[in-house]
Formats: C-alpha cells, sequence, structure tokens
C-alpha cells in the first residue's frame, strides 16, 4: 500500500509529456506480459484498416497510440517525444503538447482510414496500426515550424536546425508510400497535418495578441522603446516565452 502511494506522488509531480511517455512504456509491459499468458491480443487495440471493424473498435482511434508491436518502434517513438516534446514545452505550455499529440493521433487515424479506401493499390496486404508515430510527429511539425532556427545537437553528426529535421522526415514519407504497406507512413502525414493546423492557429493568436497590445498601449518614444522588443519577441516565439518582468511591463502599458 505504502509502494503505491510513492508511486502516486511520483506521478502528481510528472509534466504531460513524461506521463504520455510513462503511459507508452507501462502499457507496452503489460501488454507483453498479457500476451505471453494468452490473456491478450493487440487487435483489440490495435485500429483496424476500415471503417466497418472501426464501428465495433471505436475505442482503438486513440488507445493504437499508447500501444506498439515492437520494443525498437516505441523506443524511437517515445526518444523523438522527449527530445521535440521538451523543446515545446519551452515555449509553450504542456496543454498545447497534449493538444498537438492528441490531434495528432486522430488524425493519423483518419489519414489511415482514409489511405485504405482511396489508395488501396499501394498495399499489398492489409493490416491494422499501432504505435504514437502520428502523434510524435504532430509535436515534431508543430515546433519545428514555430521555431525553425532552432538547433539540436545530433552526436557524430553536429547541429541540424528543426526545420531542416522536418523536411528529411516528409521527404523520407513520401518516398516510403509507393513501396509497399504504407498505412504507417499515410497516418504519419496526419501527425504532420495536425501539427500544421496548430501552428497556423498559433500564429494567428500571435498576430491577435500583437495588434490587441499595439492598439492598448500608448507608446511615446520612451515607451516605444521599451515595448518594442517585448512585441517582437512575441511575433517570434509567442506570449508564453515573455519573462514576468515582460509580461508584468506589457499589461502596466495596456492600462494606460
Amino acid at each position: 500500500m505504502r509502494r503505491l502511494k510513492e508511486i502516486e506522488q511520483y506521478l502528481k509531480h510528472q509534466d504531460y509529456l513524461n506521463l504520455i511517455i510513462i503511459s507508452n512504456l507501462v502499457l507496452f509491459l503489460l501488454a507483453q506480459i498479457l500476451i505471453a499468458f494468452n490473456a491478450f491480443s493487440l487487435r483489440f487495440v490495435a485500429l483496424p484498416y476500415d471503417f466497418d471493424k472501426l464501428g465495433t473498435h471505436w475505442w482503438t482511434v486513440l488507445t493504437y497510440g499508447f500501444f506498439h508491436q515492437g520494443l525498437l518502434a516505441l523506443f524511437f517513438n517515445m526518444l523523438l517525444l522527449f527530445y521535440f516534446g521538451s523543446i515545446l514545452l519551452d515555449f509553450k505550455s504542456e496543454k498545447v503538447l497534449v493538444q498537438v499529440y492528441g490531434a495528432g493521433l486522430l488524425f493519423g487515424a483518419l489519414f489511415f482510414e482514409l489511405s485504405y479506401r482511396f489508395f488501396s493499390d499501394f498495399y499489398v496486404f492489409k493490416g491494422s496500426l499501432l504505435g504514437a508515430s502520428a502523434g510524435v510527429m504532430a509535436v515534431m511539425t508543430y515546433i519545428s515550424l514555430l521555431m525553425p532556427q532552432y538547433q539540436i545537437k545530433i552526436r557524430f553528426l553536429g547541429f541540424f536546425k528543426l526545420i531542416h529535421i522536418l523536411i528529411l522526415v516528409i521527404l523520407f514519407n513520401l518516398l516510403q508510400i509507393p513501396l509497399g504497406n504504407p498505412g504507417g507512413y499515410f497516418a504519419h502525414l496526419g501527425g504532420l497535418t495536425a501539427g500544421f493546423i496548430f501552428f497556423l492557429l498559433a500564429q494567428q493568436q500571435k498576430i491577435r495578441q500583437q495588434n490587441a497590445l499595439k492598439s492598448k498601449i500608448q507608446q511615446p518614444a520612451k515607451v516605444k522603446n521599451k515595448i518594442d522588443p517585448i512585441l517582437d519577441k512575441i511575433s517570434r516565439s509567442g506570449y508564453d516565452s515573455l519573462t514576468q518582468a515582460e509580461k508584468d511591463e506589457l499589461f502596466k502599458q495596456s492600462q494606460k
């Protein structure tokens, strides 16, 4: 009982990014144990390829994104989610992370279903969909478009801008589609679409915030010199990237 309380306290102190990763790890291990005892089948949580089966397995629209067929797929998905999700949390809230990730899974499911319906000639055989790749792709796309010049260091290769990594990933997925069984790659494109939509919404929000602030703030020369750099920062990185002092200054000027 004490051990359970310690686990509960540990989970309460984790952010949503860690909770998503922990959920994927725990569910993978649990599924493997149950499968070993013939007490569970991944077919119950995998997204079926046609709409008829989806009607009786509606929960798989989300559950498919929290289970993985193999350890390698789980490892790379969680690794990418950790790196790109951590960058996202440097500039945006946990709520945004969950929204983008969840939308990526939903769009991935939609693109997967539509691909079987309209591009069946590409498929060698029909199967179901498992894995968090669509959600990861949404997070990667969103933060790469939001902060395209942000650089990360890849061991033995050097520094790469997020936008260049995203372009390479998109090209890889597009090239894989005609080679057979492209369901997973169509799901990735669905996640990419979700990330792109959230990026467009974020851009619109930044423009609205900037216009609203400009209309409220009286800007004599002295005040203008203080406010313009803050407005430029909002334009580049969003309101959440401001320090508390910058937010206080904006609020102070907006009340005049």
